[in-house]
Order: structure tokens, then sequence, then C-alpha cells
């Protein structure tokens, strides 16, 4: 795709905020029975708990993930942004991913990291039935919308919402047969990002998977319309080597629509 200019890229971000504002309405009236109040005890909400890259304007916006009212606004955002941006919708993203990992494996626990609103969770979910799931985030609002979306498929009994950092999740070695992020590491600062993928590597079982999607690839990264403070990091990281580096093996870098990709690659058996 060719660079954006000025220009267009105003009107792409207009074009998103009109979306985004058109489907909040709907998406207060679903979320509208949370009490926020009672959903909320257990979880740190207090500003110094949050790691610092979250207070950066992610995406132009400072402290997004640290209030409801945004929190609730990702799916929206999520759902206009995919698909003017790759030309693919979100669900189609999170399905496919979940399709690289083949349906006969055994996958008995998942932790998908960095979950937001746990699509990716919900999308292995969906085909493996028999998985359990431990969906984490550093955001206590965005687990409580992910507990939302489970419990109103009937998945809510086949998973626990904890709020873990990523690069410390103080999860045992070697606990889960698949783990999983997507559109994380380009929102961490670059010391992060060898940090989770150690840390992803000692949590996934001998045999287990590692399995990842990510977005500003090839020339799409030079359009990037909203404001992304570690971008030029993480464009020049390569991730194959990253992946490779932490210890995962099989590794399988996978373009996937317009400058969209995934990884996907196995903890060899001991």
């Amino acid at each position: 795709m060719p660079r954006w200019n000025a220009e267009k890229k105003q009107a792409y971000r207009t074009e998103v905020i009109q979306r985004i504002t058109a489907a909040m309405p709907s998406i207060m009236q679903e979320y509208a029975s949370i009490n926020w109040t009672e959903e909320l005890k257990g979880y740190r909400t207090d500003h110094e708990y949050y790691p610092d890259y979250i207070h950066a304007p992610i995406h132009g916006i400072s402290d997004s993930y640290t209030n409801s009212q945004s929190c609730l606004s990702w799916d929206a955002a999520m759902d206009a942004i995919i698909p003017l941006s790759h030309n693919v919708s979100c669900q189609q993203l999170r399905e496919k991913m979940a399709e690289l990992i083949p349906q006969d494996i055994e996958i008995e626990t998942v932790l998908e990291l960095g979950a937001g609103t746990g699509g990716g969770a919900l999308a292995l979910a969906q085909r493996f039935p028999q998985a359990t799931f431990h969906i984490t985030d550093v955001s206590p609002y965005m687990l409580v919308i992910a507990q939302h979306k489970f419990n109103k498929l009937g998945f809510g009994h086949r998973a626990s919402f904890e709020q873990v950092d990523a690069r410390y999740t103080g999860y045992p070695d070697n606990s889960f047969t698949v783990v999983t992020s997507s559109l994380l590491f380009h929102e961490t600062p670059k010391e992060w990002t060898p940090k989770i993928l150690k840390e992803m590597y000692r949590i996934t079982k001998p045999g287990g998977w590692i399995l990842y999607a990510d977005t500003y690839r090839g020339e799409y990264a030079l359009s990037a319309s909203f404001q992304e403070p570690w971008l030029d990091d993480f464009i020049h990281f390569n991730f194959e080597y990253e992946f490779a580096k932490a210890g995962f093996t099989e590794l399988k870098y996978i373009p996937y629509a317009v400058g969209l990709w995934y990884m996907v690659g196995r903890k060899l058996e001991t």
C-alpha cells in the first residue's frame, strides 16, 4: 500500500472515531448490567500499581487502560480499525490465529497475556472446547469486560481472570499448553519484549505452543495514523530472531492481510 499523506491520515482518524461513536450506545447497553464497584473488588486500580508504559499516550490517549470508559470502547475501536486498516474483520483475525494450532492437538490449558477484552482466548475457547483458560491483563477494566463476554457465551466456568504483569507472571514453570497474545508488543517499550518472551517460554509446557499476532508490518507501518510511542522500535524488531532467542522452535512467521502477521512455534519436549 502507498504511504498515506497527512490528509488521508486525518480522514482515516475521522472515520475511525465516527464508527466508534456510532457503536458506543449499543456497547453501553450491552455492559449496563456491570456493577463496577463489585466487579473490581480484588483488583488493583491505583495509579501506582500500573507499569509506567500504561500512562503513555497509546493511540494518542494517555491512561487509556486505567478507566472503564476507554476499555468499553476497545472492541468498537478494533472493529473499526482492523477492517479499515487491514481489510479483514477483527473476528477473522482472531479465528485465523486460533486455526494455526491443529484442531486434533490435545489442548489442556491456555494463557492469554495482555488479553484486553479476551478476543484471542475466546476464539481458542470455541476451537478447543476441552481447554481451560487464564485470561490476564494489567487492566482490571479489560478483565471485567472479558469475563462478561466469556459468561455471555457460556464459557465462564472454563476461565479465570487475573491481573498480571506480562514480564513477571508468577505462574510456575511449564504451566500451559498454549501461551498466546496479540497486539501487545507494539504497545510496550522495547526493553519489555525480551522479558515477556522469556516469561512466555518459561511458563509454556514442553511440547506446548506459542501463538502471537500483531500489526505494523511492511508498508503499512509507514501509515500509522494514531500515536504509538514505541512504534519505531517495534518495526525494527526481528521477531523470528526474538522468539528463537527466547527458546521457541519450529517457528513460522505468517503474513496475513495488509500489515498483519502471526508467529506460531513450539517449546521442545525435554
